[in-house]
């Protein structure tokens, strides 16, 4: 069977599959599956999103199981935590791994959709030939990165198949339902852990994340998405420092991400009485991006 060409991004997982790992592509493979007690382990520190993740989960396999999906939910180190499937592909799951436990980490399994999609940050696919290794030419998957209410990666949501079918033309269509799936967990996770905090949006929702904002009543920023964070160039951990997002807010009113961006600038200026590089430190960036921001609003100094 010819190998499929690896589409952008895989180019670089086979590179690191060849050259980091050492991975012989035509060497036998077998799940490795953690023990009883490491799986719950594993599974009471990552209940929350567990918990969260499981209504999206069954919807999910109730749009792709007639194509012979079987969903999955793997934590930041590529460990299965919960799958969804059906009874007719329990015997194949067992076979491939697709179950609680199995490790899917790049290093190990080689190019597949939860490992390489740890490693990429970002929403992947892998069809058939198109993993590294030669005995998983049935398989076809595709992940997309699930983070959680701090921004961190918490994970991947992963849809796998083995029975080797031809989903080049429903491929976009299942790429967007797992990237939107993937958004309404993160939104889960974010207002389970905010709920008395305003929830605001920034635009609109980039890949697996949605910009969203958490507020205090004064407008003070207590928590950011991974997208949100991207956007506005904010550090990972605690934002106790931010200036105050907005100093009123009416809930009926959306709030842009163009005006949100001017005000947070405006705030960090005049809280540093118009000291730019000041400014810039307390907004967590660089003079010159703090700069070209200033001058691409159109703000003065």
């Amino acid at each position: 069977m010819n190998r499929i060409t690896p589409q952008a991004g895989l180019s670089d997982s086979w590179t690191r599959c060849s050259a980091n790992y050492n991975l012989d592509p035509a060497e036998r493979w077998e799940t490795r599956l953690l023990s009883a007690p490491e799986l719950r382990f594993v599974s009471n520190r990552t209940r929350l999103l567990i918990q969260h993740s499981l209504p999206e989960m069954e919807r999910l396999h109730s749009l792709v199981m007639a194509l012979g999906f079987t969903v999955m939910l793997a934590d930041a180190n590529g460990v299965v935590l919960s799958r969804q499937t059906s009874r007719e592909d329990l015997t194949g799951c067992r076979r491939w791994g697709f179950q609680a436990g199995a490790l899917w980490d790049e290093e190990n399994a080689g190019t597949n959709s939860i490992g390489t999609c740890l490693q990429e940050k970002k929403p992947v696919m892998v069809l058939q030939s198109q993993h590294w290794r030669l005995c998983f030419r049935n398989l076809t998957g595709i992940a997309a990165p699930l983070y959680n209410a701090n921004g961190k990666l918490a994970g991947v949501l992963n849809i796998c198949s083995f029975a080797g079918n031809d989903i080049m033309p429903f491929s976009s269509l299942l790429m967007e339902t797992m990237i939107s799936t993937a958004r309404q967990i993160e939104e889960r996770l974010f207002r389970q852990f905010f709920p008395n905090e305003t929830i605001i949006t920034l635009g609109l929702a980039t890949e697996s994340s949605t910009p969203l904002v958490a507020l205090d009543p004064d407008g003070h920023v207590r928590g950011a998405t991974h997208s949100s964070r991207m956007r506005m160039h904010w550090p990972d951990g605690e934002l106790e420092h931010l200036p105050a997002l907005m100093n009123f807010l009416d809930s009926e009113d959306e709030l842009s991400f163009r005006k949100a961006e001017v005000h947070v600038i405006r705030s960090a200026l005049a809280t540093t009485q118009g000291n730019v590089s000041a400014a810039a430190r307390t907004l967590g960036i660089s003079r010159s991006t703090l700069h070209r921001k200033i001058k691409a609003l159109n703000l003065p100094i």
